[in-house]
C-alpha cells in the first residue's frame, strides 16, 4: 500500500494545512478587532465584563475567551492536523522502506 502514496500530494496537503491555521488565525484576530470595535459604541458594566471576560482583544493570552479559541486554539488544533499528516506520511515511507529492505533480504 504504502507504494501508492503520492508524497507530494502529502505535503501540498500538510502545506496548505499549515497555511489554513496561519490564515485562521489572523481572520481571527480581524474578527476580534472588529466585534470590539463595535461593541466600543455600548456603555456600561456589562459590556466592560463581557469584553474582559468573554471576548477579550486581540492577542489575548487569557484561556476562555474567545479571542483565545479563534486566534490560538483553532489555528493550533488546525496546525495539528498538519502535524499528524506529515508524521503519517514519515511513517509510511519508514514503512515502506523497511518492507522494500525485508523484500531485498537486508542488502
Amino acid at each position: 500500500m504504502a507504494m501508492l502514496v503520492d508524497n507530494q500530494k502529502i505535503v501540498e496537503a500538510h502545506d496548505a494545512i499549515m497555511n489554513a491555521s496561519k490564515d485562521f488565525a489572523s481572520k481571527g484576530a480581524a474578527f476580534i478587532a472588529d466585534l470590539n470595535k463595535e461593541l466600543s459604541t455600548f456603555e456600561g458594566e456589562t459590556k466592560d465584563v463581557l469584553v474582559e471576560l468573554k471576548i477579550g482583544m486581540p492577542g489575548s493570552e487569557t484561556e476562555g475567551t474567545l479571542a483565545f479559541f479563534v486566534e490560538k486554539q483553532i489555528p493550533q488544533l488546525i496546525e495539528g492536523l498538519g502535524k499528524l499528516l506529515e508524521g503519517n506520511r514519515d511513517t509510511i515511507d519508514q514503512g515502506d522502506h523497511g518492507l522494500a529492505e525485508a523484500i531485498r533480504g537486508g542488502k
